[in-house]
């Protein structure tokens, strides 16, 4: 499923940017695809798939279980 369609980043993307490139936040998905943020419509669902990717950003864990227990999806508008 594409999560930024301005950019045609597709949620496996941004699953490969977080466990290749170290990506926790949606500027360094961007950065490690070469493009950049246009509408900005997509920051909410990428940092959803990066939180689902075990990369929350906001620790150094690894620990799949902490990083999703506070974890909700976020619903489509």
């Amino acid at each position: 499923m594409y999560v930024c369609v301005c950019n045609a980043l597709r949620e496996k993307d941004v699953r490969r940017a977080a466990e290749e490139g170290g990506a926790t936040r949606p500027a360094e998905v961007f950065r490690f695809h070469g493009c950049a943020p246009q509408c900005g419509k997509c920051a909410c669902h990428m940092r959803a798939e990066l939180i689902s990717s075990n990369t929350c950003g906001n620790c150094d864990c690894d620990d799949a279980a902490a990083v999703t227990a506070n974890y909700e999806p976020i619903a489509a508008e």
